[in-house]
């Protein structure tokens, strides 16, 4: 991600709908995993400006890695120390650590995804969670991957296949962001035919409120669907997985 989109990301990801809708989404999972245990150690992997590490504080002992300085410093703004400077390839902590791995919004930035998720796999304690999102369909690619300097794009059918070949085994993986993919398949086509700036700029814009907390409720719904029934197509991939034996 190029530096200055950090403090985008800091300005709006407590208030923009898409990360309201996966944060939301993230806390329920992580709720529902980590429910009635004491000292869950949890490591956020690529932790951006530390919106989502601060809401799962709450419930574990977390901690979390990027590889940017300059996310890094938001973190720290936020009153979040809890943070290493560290490559998701060669991560700083011994074998099994945490009982909770998350990674979100990731793994399309790593330049060898099998190696980042190898390493993922050994941090993560037996019969632990890793929770992964990323970004859906080649075809949506757009402006705003190469302004947030993303190496691909997935399937689900690819994701799940990588984090086998990984040693993990997979729980489920379905679709988000479903109500809105044609709006969105049509706003990246436009962005495309459009575009003028010589450097790439994300789609994320702050919009009127009584928009924002539209999405906000849409989410809301599609958020209790999901956390029933696999997704058969959307903007985003969510996997749950846990070390194969």
């Amino acid at each position: 991600m190029y530096e200055h989109e950090y403090e985008a990301m800091y300005d709006l990801e407590d208030v923009y709908w898409w990360f309201i809708a996966r944060r939301k989404l993230v806390q329920e999972i992580v709720g529902e995993e980590t429910s009635g245990r004491a000292g869950v150690r949890l490591l956020d992997v690529g932790c951006g400006t530390g919106s989502n590490l601060a809401a799962l504080a709450a419930r574990t002992n977390s901690v979390g890695i990027d590889m940017s300085t300059e996310a890094l410093s938001f973190c720290r703004r936020r009153g979040i120390e809890a943070v290493a400077h560290s490559r998701v390839e060669a991560l700083p902590f011994p074998d099994a650590s945490f009982e909770v791995v998350t990674a979100l919004d990731m793994l399309e930035h790593t330049d060898d995804d099998l190696a980042a998720l190898a390493e993922l796999r050994r941090v993560t304690s037996p019969g632990g969670l890793l929770l992964i999102t990323v970004p859906a369909y080649g075809f949506l690619w757009s402006e705003h991957d190469e302004a947030l300097k993303h190496r691909r794009r997935y399937t689900a059918y690819e994701l799940r296949n990588k984090l086998t070949v990984s040693g993990f085994a997979v729980e489920r993986t379905s679709y988000f962001i479903t109500s809105l993919f044609f709006p969105i398949l049509a706003a990246r086509v436009l962005q495309g035919i459009r575009k003028r700036s010589t450097h790439p700029q994300t789609s994320v814009r702050l919009l009127p409120k009584w928009l924002n907390a539209s999405l906000v409720g849409l989410l809301d719904v599609e958020r209790r669907i999901v956390r029933h029934i696999n997704l058969p197509f959307g903007v985003t991939i969510v996997a749950l997985a846990r070390p194969r034996d």
